[in-house]
């Protein structure tokens, strides 16, 4: 079942959310997605790998992704809203499907979000897992030269340039032992068709800047999962460690040679990890 709604954020502006009921169990379980990625980046087959294990899956696409709300300031590429303004519009979207509270899981920049989550809505937050994230704070989880720069190349706009820049780009961070470029090509076309935007995802990116939770994470009391991969090389293992350390009680999962990816391989362990610490709660 899909879904729309809308809210009106700190600045005024009036914004539309869309998003997907993907399945009905017992644990309702709200997903959340990193830089630029649409919410069809958290695939289908890693959606059912959790309702298998119980789940109620959610998922939505951020501001100035998907079909869901651009956000234009008076230059193109300002940041012209906060990593905070994408917390409350997760919280729009538990609304908008009836739960008052859920288990939160956010990857990449998905999980700063759902940092922010957990931090200034504590009550409507069963527990908080942050994959392949970091806590905001300079110096941990540096990437390499290579993934930088990819990071913040423009892609071609055509279609086949695009997709061939996402297929490069993803194999740069990718988990080495299961990249497949058929599979990355697949999930590339399947966000292109959805809706991408590359001004989006540039304010996006701005929005993240010095946004440093440190200090606000240190003071949490949520049941908090970090999930992190060896082989990062976008967000070094380093910005893992570094937020299971800050935010206290979080347990640490460092999963052997995953990248800044999830691919089909660890649908199956990564949900068992995840489903295991929504039960523990």
């Amino acid at each position: 079942m899909s879904g729309r709604t809308r809210r009106t954020d700190a600045a005024g502006r009036e914004v539309e959310l869309a998003y997907d009921v993907m399945s009905d169990g017992d644990q309702p379980v709200l997903l959340i997605n990193g830089l630029g990625s649409n919410r069809v980046a958290f695939e289908a087959g890693f959606c059912a790998a959790l309702a298998e294990r119980g789940a109620a899956v959610v998922r939505f696409d951020n501001r100035d992704t998907g079909q869901s709300s651009r956000v234009v300031g008076d230059r193109p590429l300002e940041a012209t809203y906060t990593v905070r303004d994408m917390a409350d519009d997760a919280i729009a979207v538990l609304d908008a499907v009836g739960w008052d509270t859920a288990h939160v899981v956010g990857q990449s920049m998905g999980g700063m979000i759902a940092q922010h989550v957990a931090i200034h809505h504590a009550e409507r937050v069963r527990s908080l897992t942050s994959v392949m994230s970091s806590t905001g704070a300079r110096g941990y989880g540096k990437p390499t030269t290579e993934a930088a720069e990819a990071l913040l190349s423009r892609p071609p706009a055509d279609r086949e340039g695009w997709l061939a820049h996402r297929i490069e780009t993803e194999r740069i961070w990718a988990s080495p032992d299961h990249w497949d470029p058929a599979w990355v090509r697949a999930k590339a076309e399947a966000m292109l068709d959805h809706g991408v935007d590359d001004d989006g995802t540039a304010r996006q990116y701005r929005a993240l800047l010095g946004d440093d939770r440190e200090g606000l994470l240190a003071e949490l009391d949520v049941a908090t999962l970090v999930i992190h991969g060896t082989a990062d090389t976008l967000l070094t293992p380093s910005a893992g460690r570094r937020t299971a350390e800050v935010i206290p009680g979080a347990r640490l999962v460092e999963v052997e040679g995953m990248g800044h990816d999830l691919p089909p391989a660890l649908w199956a362990p990564l949900a068992d990890e995840i489903i295991g610490h929504v039960r523990s709660v």
